[in-house]
């Protein structure tokens, strides 16, 4: 089996159709039907099932796409290695949280970005969940999420603290007959969902209504409108607070820690190793 065909092949596996195949590789179809035919009589076994729309991997089909993905990673990975200079350089892709990308992260960017200018760093936003899964399929480098996260192929590097608070548009207690305090506004698949109405079952707090917005920006304009109450970190409402229209009221037991995850088998390479350091410069004691 020769590299050129496991590149083909997965190429084929993600298209599903010869002809886009041949175009995105400039090759002519007939020569990848060919290769792909001498493949699976090197390997004994079918590996796509041919029909009108195009082709289906088979379940061994399937097994060799899994493997080939990793082979030409680590060929890919090697390659790197032994092309970097001596000082850092070359692509990052760095995931964040919205809170730790709005409120943390521009100061450590800034200062790395003045101290490796031949790193070229992606920041992706993204909530907790999307971000880990990235991280496990190699889409990104590493990434800051909200901890804890248990998989066996991820390592971890802890990062800061944080606190929940409520946050309204009055200094007021919490009172069931104010209009603002009888809606919550909150995020799909929140990752502190199961943590916030714990904490508000407990205290006897049950809003009228849920409400449910795509970003922190919006709920936060909402809550300064009026709209209902919301939960998020203090380090964020602290950088909202400056125009007077948002207050927060602490919650008891609602910390939690952000981290920094990267797989165990990914590739160190100096512009990694240079960004670890300076997470744990700019943030550990």
């Amino acid at each position: 089996m020769e590299f050129k065909d496991l590149l083909i092949f997965k190429t084929l596996a993600e298209e599903g159709n010869v002809t886009k195949t041949a175009e995105k590789l400039c090759y002519v179809q007939s020569n990848i039907t060919t290769r792909m035919k001498k493949l699976e009589q090197s390997l004994g076994a079918t590996l796509f099932y041919r029909h009108s729309k195009g082709i289906t991997l088979t379940s061994k089909g399937r097994l060799l796409l899994k493997k080939g993905e990793e082979i030409l990673r680590l060929v890919e990975e090697t390659e790197t290695l032994l092309k970097e200079e001596d000082s850092p350089a070359g692509h990052l892709t760095i995931g964040a949280n919205e809170t730790t990308a709005l409120v943390h992260l521009p100061p450590l960017l800034t200062t790395f970005s003045m101290q490796y200018p031949d790193v070229h760093l992606s920041l992706q936003v993204d909530s907790t969940e999307n971000l880990v899964e990235s991280v496990l399929s190699h889409e990104l480098d590493g990434s800051f999420v909200v901890g804890p996260v248990h998989h066996i192929e991820v390592e971890t590097l802890p990062v800061l603290n944080e606190k929940l608070v409520i946050i309204t548009n009055s200094e007021e207690p919490f009172n069931e007959t104010n209009p603002s305090h009888q809606t919550l506004l909150t995020r799909p698949n929140y990752v502190h969902h199961a943590r916030i109405h714990e904490w508000l079952n407990g205290n006897g707090i049950r809003p009228a209504r849920t409400m449910e917005f795509n970003t922190l920006e919006a709920i936060i304009s909402c809550v300064k409108a009026g709209l209902g109450f919301s939960v998020l970190t203090k380090s964020l409402a602290d950088y909202h607070r400056n125009d007077g229209y948002l207050h927060y009221h602490e919650l008891s037991a609602s910390s939690f820690q952000t981290i920094f995850i990267y797989r165990k088998d990914g590739l160190i390479t100096k512009a990694f190793d240079a960004f670890t350091k300076s997470i744990e410069a700019e943030f550990l004691p």
